[in-house]
Order: C-alpha cells, then sequence, then structure tokens
C-alpha cells in the first residue's frame, strides 16, 4: 500500500511539473485539479499508471510535455491513449547498445512483407519492422559512426536473403568505398558503383527503365504496377552517402527523379547522409 501511495505522488509531481492540470481560483485561493488515476501496475520490468484526464486539458499535452514527465518519472517511457483514457508505462531496463544480426529471430515478425525493413527491437524485444514497399524514400541520417551504414546493411542483408532476385533489383553507391563492397556479386545486385563516374551508366539505364514502366501503366489504365497483370521486380537504389556527389548536379537531379516518383513504378530510394540538411 505504502509503494502504491509513493507511486501515485510520484505521477502527480509529473502532472505537476509538466502542468497537466486544471487550475481552480477561488477568492485568494487557488487549487489544482490533476488526472484522475485509476490504476497503478507496478511489476519487476516496469510500472503501469492508467488515468484519465479531466475535461478541457489537450490531450496533446502528454507528448509536448513528454520531456517534463522523463524528468520525474524516467527517462524511458511509453506513452498510450487517446482523447481522455491514457496510460504511462515507465520501463526500469533500458534498451540495449547493441544487437546482434540474426534473420531466423527477425523472419516470423516480416513474413507478410513485401520489402521489409527491421531496425531494432522495442522495450519488450520485438523486432521493430515496416514494409518499404508502402514508401518512395528512407532518408538515413546521423553523425560519424551513429551506424548509418550499418543499417543500411542490415536492410539490404535481410532483402537478400528475404526476396528472389526476380523480385528485387538493387543499385547501390558506395562513395565511402567501405560499406556496401560485401554486396558484390550478389544476384540481386545490378549495379555497384564507388565512384560518381560510374553512377551515370546504371542510373541512365534505370530512368530508361521508369519511363518504360510508366507507358505500362498508361497502356493497361492503371496507377500502380502491383495492378498490372504481370508482375515487375521491386527496384531500390541505395546511395551512401550523399553528401560526397552534391556537386554533380545530374546525379542529384536524377536521384530526386527517383525518389520523387518511382512508387508507382517500383522504385524507391535509401539516401544516408551526415547531415539532415545535406543538399539531396
Amino acid at each position: 500500500m505504502f509503494e502504491k501511495l509513493k507511486l501515485r505522488g510520484k505521477l502527480i509531481k509529473a502532472f505537476r511539473t509538466a502542468e497537466i492540470y486544471r487550475v481552480i481560483k477561488r477568492g485568494d485561493r487557488t487549487s489544482y485539479q490533476f488526472p484522475k488515476i485509476h490504476r497503478i501496475d507496478h511489476q519487476h520490468t516496469y510500472t503501469r499508471y492508467a488515468f484519465s484526464l479531466l475535461n478541457g486539458i489537450d490531450p496533446e499535452l502528454l507528448n509536448k510535455k513528454r520531456w517534463a514527465l522523463r524528468q520525474v518519472l524516467g527517462s524511458n517511457i511509453e506513452v498510450n491513449g487517446s482523447l481522455k483514457n491514457f496510460s504511462i508505462t515507465v520501463h526500469h531496463k533500458s534498451l540495449p547498445k547493441m544487437l546482434n544480426y540474426n534473420y531466423e529471430v527477425i523472419h516470423p515478425h516480416i513474413e507478410k512483407m513485401e520489402l521489409p525493413v527491421c531496425i531494432g527491437q522495442d522495450i519488450y524485444g520485438n523486432p521493430v519492422s515496416w514494409d518499404f514497399a508502402d514508401l518512395e524514400t528512407l532518408l538515413i541520417s546521423g553523425e560519424i559512426g551513429a551506424g548509418k551504414s550499418s543499417l543500411m546493411r542490415v536492410i539490404l542483408t535481410t532483402w537478400v536473403k528475404y526476396t528472389s532476385p526476380a523480385d528485387l533489383r538493387l543499385v547501390l553507391v558506395d562513395l565511402k568505398r567501405a560499406d556496401l563492397g560485401l554486396f558484390h556479386g550478389i544476384e540481386h545486385v545490378d549495379a555497384l558503383c564507388f565512384e560518381a563516374k560510374d553512377m551515370r551508366k546504371p542510373f541512365a539505364v534505370l530512368r530508361a527503365e521508369m519511363y518504360r514502366r510508366g507507358d505500362l501503366l498508361l497502356e493497361n489504365g492503371v496507377t500502380h504496377i502491383s495492378r498490372l497483370p504481370f508482375k515487375l521486380p521491386r527496384i531500390v537504389v541505395v546511395v551512401d552517402e550523399m553528401s560526397i556527389i552534391k556537386r554533380e548536379t545530374d546525379l542529384v537531379e536524377m536521384i530526386q527523379q527517383f525518389a520523387s516518383q518511382g512508387r508507382a513504378l517500383g522504385v524507391h530510394t535509401i539516401i544516408a547522409m551526415q547531415r539532415p540538411d545535406a543538399d539531396c
């Protein structure tokens, strides 16, 4: 009982710090009404608070003031709910700093996807994955040594093991000459470029293929390659590191074309760059 009261007081302190309350003034007196706490579930690995906001309190405050909630409750918090009823789960352990790649562990979580991207695991140890087939472009940014190229290798390794060469074609650009060379000779790979001058021929071939696919969509009266009466492979262009070629305007323009026009045509782009504001 004492532990639950202590936890309840901690949550109220978090609400106060985040200014998630209603102010009531009666004469010279000011009082505060906090969200109604319904349940506190305290376990060895987590503590979960269930509560409801008072009418008139903006639910977005829980996201806007997440930093304040973390200052009181702990850095590993998870907020769930909508409109009025919410829960805050405080995890007592942090995510691991390093994960070993294991395709057998990932596979059950991606087997219904077309181009699965697995980016790690959540606080419960489950792989975090989503289908890149639903998107045009993936931008991976971060400082030197942040793991951009490692993430690219995980994505590509998963695709090579998961898809057949008939379903996926890859155009790889490794301008650092350090990270994608291990995919040399893989049947899925149509081109592996280490210098800007090597990119022009495969990019021209790819642009011609996009025009051809656009004509096929028009001829068949459909808006996406998945609706064609025959199957075409997905094509993914991977560029690591984009900032190195920012002065090669013709190549940059082609990458922009792939990134902006490719989704309906089954052409997708992954770009890694050191700075999020780098030109692309």
